[in-house]
């Protein structure tokens, strides 16, 4: 392990400071909107270019791979997410901040696909889940810190735009420097999303609706927080807790839902998520730890969902369509992503704040219903049908990683010395 890391330190710094950037500038871009006079349906649309950036790069980006190489498409996605960031204050217009969220959504879809490509393909099979599971506690860190830049200068003038271009440039100087040769790309096979959905219709529905529930999580957050009062500084510190309640619960949910049946536990973590959502909406916003401290918590088990999904739908394919079910479950996923914001700031807008976590609740809720009534059609999923889940990040990494590990249902017998 120790040699892979040597050997994968400039991606790792790349992608840790490109996600310190992309954090920051979605609460930024969302204070900044308010302070410019945006109402809240446009700031939530500018808010979705973003996941409509990510969708549509994650499609592209086996082809950008194929033509030109990891390096390049990394390094050209990353200086055009650098200059975005600088744009937004040269351009005070809903329709143009679209635009470059849309950019920077599209770049850091191609970042985090090269980056998961290249660090799967290069690892041995006997790492590679602690690698990815480093991978992905670096991702959630990084994002939490990220929200708490917005704190070290004034929203309203250039420097926080100014710092987010600077950590993405800066971020990429190591792995353009590095000797390490890039991998070869395999590209995957597609799995349609009516077949797929024939296959694990628990899976795919509940991807898209927990996409409804994530994309309202990190697009709308800052939005709901300005509205409901918050300083600056506690919609820094609330958009951080979002992201260190996930990099606290995933590891133990994921380890739950490899000893108990997952459909199950799908529904306990939904029921318990809308009841702390529920919670959320009538609690005070002044009451600001209680506040911080049940929103990692429903952060925590809203974003293990999307691992759980992911679970139950590789738990009914053949190990070939694996890979291809993994793009197909982010398309559902990221279109959920993309209509999330739009949903919520709209209830915001009609309602008031604590609608925010009304709507949450009601995601959850729909996901519990719908699980509920599938199992009660198709019954459980037989035991020695169901995969090992792995740590939830490298269920992430399948997703739209151009190759993965084949899965067998027979242990790796240690070889003799």
């Amino acid at each position: 392990m120790r040699s892979v890391l040597l050997s994968s330190w400039a991606l790792f710094f790349g992608i840790t400071f490109a996600i310190l950037s992309t954090s920051l500038q979605g609460p930024l871009l969302a204070v900044r909107a308010f302070d410019e006079g945006f109402d809240t349906s446009n700031t939530g649309l500018i808010m979705a270019g973003n996941y409509v950036g990510f969708l549509v790069g994650a499609l592209a980006t086996p082809l950008l791979i194929r033509n030109v190489g990891h390096v390049k498409v990394f390094a050209a996605s990353a200086s055009i997410a650098s200059g975005t960031a600088l744009l937004y204050t040269s351009f005070v217009d809903p329709a143009v901040w679209f635009v470059l969220r849309f950019a920077t959504g599209f770049c850091v879809a191609v970042i985090f696909i090269v980056s998961e490509a290249w660090l799967n393909q290069s690892c041995p099979n006997d790492v590679r889940g602690r690698i990815m599971s480093l991978y992905g506690v670096l991702s959630y860190f990084a994002a939490g810190a990220g929200a708490l830049l917005l704190n070290l200068s004034d929203p309203q003038g250039y420097g926080l735009f100014i710092l987010a271009s600077v950590m993405i440039s800066f971020g990429i100087v190591p792995l353009l420097l590095s000797a390490q040769p890039a991998p070869a790309f395999i590209a995957p096979r597609r799995l349609g999303v009516r077949a797929l959905f024939h296959k694990a219709p628990l899976g795919v529905g509940a991807v898209f609706m927990i996409g409804l529930a994530e994309g309202a999580l990190f697009g709308a957050g800052p939005i709901f927080a300005d509205k409901a009062g918050l300083t600056t500084a506690e919609i820094s510190i609330f958009m951080a807790v979002i992201s260190l309640g996930g990099l606290i619960l995933l590891w133990p949910i994921g380890i739950l839902t490899d000893r108990y049946d997952r459909s199950k536990a799908m529904i306990a973590i939904t029921v318990l998520a809308a009841l702390v959502s529920f919670l959320l909406a009538v609690t005070p916003v002044g009451l600001g730890i209680l506040i911080f401290l049940l929103t990692g918590l429903f952060s925590g088990l809203c974003l293990s969902i999307y691992g759980i999904c992911s679970a139950i739908t590789n738990d009914n394919l053949e190990p070939d369509e694996m890979v291809g079910c993994g793009a197909t479950l982010f398309i559902c996923f990221s279109v959920g992503m993309i209509l999330g914001p739009v949903f919520s700031t709209e209830i915001i807008e009609a309602w008031q704040p604590s609608a925010y976590f009304l709507y949450l609740a009601t995601v959850h809720v729909l996901i519990a219903v719908y699980a509920i009534a599938l199992m009660v059609r198709r019954g459980p999923v037989p035991a020695p049908k169901r995969r090992p889940a792995a740590s939830l990040v490298e269920r992430r990494g399948q997703l739209v990683t151009p190759s993965t590990e084949e899965w067998s249902p027979k242990p790796k017998q240690a070889e003799q010395p």
